[in-house]
């Protein structure tokens, strides 16, 4: 049994659209999915979901949130104390501040998530990451303000032994095509890429070379 967890991407609003391949087990047969609505990378909750499942599931796949979700928590992010990562975050609608999307942001929220990332690794090493988001903001979206080293490429290799490399299963033309919304959340199309992704776990196959 695969655990799968990630933001509202996971969320039953949004894999109501693959209800019958769910009910019928042809897409995500053998997968648990939790979607939490707006879980920013260094939420406490997610956490102990992941500790939880590592404890009870064979495999763990955690889909990492978007680096501006939660935005918002940058003063509270900023107060924790040094051997601290994580936070009590409240979901709330608008998960994402315009106040707080200059560089120097970003760049704090993507180093704060790539430290949560790598104490999860610590932890759980045989975690699997996919980072659904940050291809669609950096890879898929070859324009991005991101800083070059939160990019998607520098972080495919960074986690090299842990990431479900999207790069092996489709194209960045191709990627934007299974997305129903800026916020990349996956049509049809890009549920059959997800399950496609997770089953490569049991199995060599993939849909692209």
């Amino acid at each position: 049994m695969i655990y799968v967890i990630g933001p509202s991407h996971l969320h039953e609003k949004f894999t109501k659209v693959i209800d019958h391949e769910l009910k019928q087990k042809t897409l995500f047969p053998n997968c648990a999915l939790t979607g939490i609505w707006g879980v920013p990378n260094w939420s406490i909750e997610l956490h102990t979901h992941i500790q939880n499942a590592y404890k009870k599931y064979k495999t763990v796949v955690w889909l990492v949130s978007e680096y501006k979700l939660h935005n918002f928590e940058y003063p509270e992010l900023l107060k924790l104390p040094d051997n601290e990562l994580y936070y009590n975050s409240q979901y709330v609608d608008g998960a994402i501040s315009k106040s707080y999307m200059t560089p120097e942001h970003i760049h704090f929220l993507g180093n704060h998530t790539l430290k949560v990332v790598d104490d999860v690794i610590r932890k759980y090493p045989n975690i699997k990451l996919i980072f659904w988001c940050l291809y669609k903001r950096t890879k898929a979206n070859s324009n991005s303000s991101y800083p070059r080293d939160l990019w998607y490429d520098s972080i495919k290799t960074r986690y090299k032994a842990n990431i479900l490399d999207i790069d092996n299963f489709t194209t960045p033309r191709e990627f934007n095509r299974k997305l129903r919304d800026d916020s990349a959340h996956p049509n049809k199309d890009g549920y059959i890429l997800l399950d496609t992704m997770i089953r490569s776990l049991t199995t060599s196959d993939t849909k692209y070379h």
